[in-house]
């Protein structure tokens, strides 16, 4: 498929760009993709939507910031991802719930939408750690190196976050 999506792209410089912008951020990008879909072909599919994407707005990634691009990736994929999800209505067990909570969850399960609505609601900067610890795996350190605070502060706003989604989650009914 790769190759495929290369030869969308016009010029000989953009597709050693494009190469090297794959080499970098297809683990990271895999691994967010399987976070969320816990299906190695639904990842895929969402990899290769990402990709394609990421070709066809490729002219993109010269206005955003080098420190940026592997978040920007990132964030497509994930989309590309909640996508698939939302094509197959499939749920999420609330063990992964759990898995936020540092609980263990009852055997019920909760719509991914729900999940997705309860983060909506977070403010950006709970939102943004939260996602990239929980949803990405990145470390406390790789999250402060990436939205450039300390790791103190990384802590502060995923435990703060934790509780407010908690909260956000009772009011709607939903108990982890």
């Amino acid at each position: 498929m790769l190759p495929l999506i290369l030869s969308a792209l016009v010029c000989e410089a953009d597709r050693v760009q494009f190469l090297a912008l794959y080499e970098e951020n297809h683990a990271a990008m895999e691994r967010a993709a399987m976070a969320i879909l816990r299906d190695q072909q639904d990842a895929e599919d969402a990899m290769q939507n990402a990709l394609c994407q990421i070709a066809k707005h490729f002219e993109k990634t010269y206005e955003i910031p080098c420190d940026r691009l592997p978040f920007w990736c990132v964030c497509i994929v994930k989309n590309e991802s909640i996508s698939i999800l939302r094509r197959r209505h499939k749920v999420l067990p609330l063990e992964d719930w759990a898995r936020i909570e540092n609980q263990s969850g009852p055997e019920e399960s909760v719509s991914y939408r729900t999940l997705v609505d309860l983060f909506a609601r977070l403010p950006q900067t709970y939102r943004a750690a939260l996602e990239m610890r929980f949803l990405l795996g990145y470390s406390n350190k790789e999250i402060a190196q990436r939205l450039c605070l300390t790791q103190t502060a990384v802590n502060t706003r995923i435990a703060r976050g934790r509780e407010l989604l908690k909260k956000l989650a009772q009011e709607e009914g939903i108990h982890p």
